[in-house]
């Protein structure tokens, strides 16, 4: 299956949105899922960076609240190291998109299994 330059853009912007900052990380992978549902390629790949940045997101939220009783202070350097971690499987996300091949992030397949 050849994968045009189109699919393989909007791929790559879904996985790397989250140098967008503000909502744009969640919204723009969101605004391509819904526009191009009907393609699998792009599909597969704008619902695996939504939901990896979204389960960052609900982590980031739930350790800050936390923070609040000073519990959630021992885990920001886990919560830098998911960052970390989201960034260096996103740009090998995009890699991948660029190839035309897919890419799964890791610990996050069940979550992505609800939304089929």
């Amino acid at each position: 299956m050849q994968i045009s330059t189109e699919e393989k853009l909007l791929a790559i912007v879904s996985h790397i949105s989250f140098f967008l900052g503000g909502m744009g990380f969640l919204v723009v992978p969101l605004v391509i899922y819904l526009l191009k549902k009907e393609d699998p390629f792009i599909r597969h790949h704008a619902r695996q960076a939504l939901v990896a940045h979204l389960v960052l997101l609900v982590i980031s939220v739930a350790v800050g609240l936390t923070c609040f009783f000073l519990i959630g202070i021992i885990l920001i350097p886990i919560l830098l190291i998911l960052g970390l971690l989201l960034v260096v499987t996103s740009l090998i996300a995009s890699y991948k998109a660029l190839k035309g091949e897919l890419y799964e992030y890791p610990f996050i397949q069940p979550i992505v299994a609800l939304l089929d």
